[in-house]
């Protein structure tokens, strides 16, 4: 199978940054940038809200926790350069803090260093066991072709519990779609047994994602290309279409 599609999780910070959001409201009245940084994020204007904070930020000479909420206020803005800088200071200051690693993780990524992304991931998923760093874990270790350990991560977060809303969204060409995380997770599961050759497993965790999710268009596509594989032709002579694969990793920003 020469390429094979999985999924991207846009942010594992569903639990952790979802949780900052709620919390980046300032005190009213106390400084006339926190006032401005109040008024734009209740508009929705995040580009001001995160200007705002710059100037509180150096009133303050940076030692203030605003500097975390500007780190997920970049994050969400895909500007991920400026968010890996504020995580990776304000990490100096808090080493343990899981929000702030997860930021720096995920800017990694997507700043194509996933060697020291998988380094923190790995860190994060030892100490939340959450099924979202398991799902990221994975996906950063299959892209290197780490199967053992991808597999590995699999089985650790195979065990773990899986809500219905543990939801994901992706992508196939022009197409989107949502599945569930669990789903994802037995997708890469069987991406990296099929390269091992474990070919029969590979297929029942394609039909394990199935299984839980019978729209899952990327798994069931991935199924189907190997059943081209197996039976190259149909009985009536004519050749059975190959189905078109994506490489690994449709990111989402």
């Amino acid at each position: 199978m020469k390429k094979l599609m999985i999924l991207s999780v846009i942010c594992c910070s569903t639990i952790f940054l979802q949780a900052q959001v709620k919390k980046a409201t300032a005190p009213a009245g106390k400084n006339p940038h926190l006032n401005v940084f109040n008024q734009a994020l209740q508009c929705g204007d995040v580009p001001t809200a995160i200007l705002a904070l710059n100037y509180y930020i150096s009133e303050q000479n940076g030692n203030t926790p605003y500097a975390d909420t500007v780190a997920m206020l970049y994050l969400r803005q895909g500007a991920f350069a400026q968010c890996y800088y504020w995580a990776d200071k304000r990490l100096a200051l808090k080493p343990e803090d899981i929000g702030l690693m997860e930021m720096k993780a995920i800017c990694l990524d997507k700043m194509q260093q996933p060697t020291e992304s998988i380094a923190l991931f790995e860190k994060l998923f030892k100490k939340t066991q959450s099924p979202f760093h398991g799902y990221k874990l994975m996906e950063l270790q299959y892209g290197l072709k780490r199967l053992v350990e991808c597999i590995a991560t699999a089985q650790a977060t195979e065990k773990l519990q899986f809500k219905p809303d543990y939801i994901m969204p992706y992508t196939v060409g022009e197409q989107s779609g949502r599945t569930y995380l669990q789903s994802g997770v037995y997708n890469i599961h069987a991406l990296a047994l099929y390269d091992l050759d474990k070919k029969a497993e590979a297929k029942s965790y394609f039909e394990k994602a199935l299984a839980l999710d019978s729209t899952f268009l990327l798994a069931k596509q991935n199924l189907e290309a190997m059943k081209s594989l197996e039976n190259p032709s149909v009985k009536s002579g004519q050749p059975q279409t190959t189905i078109p694969m994506t490489s690994p990793g449709n990111k989402q920003n």
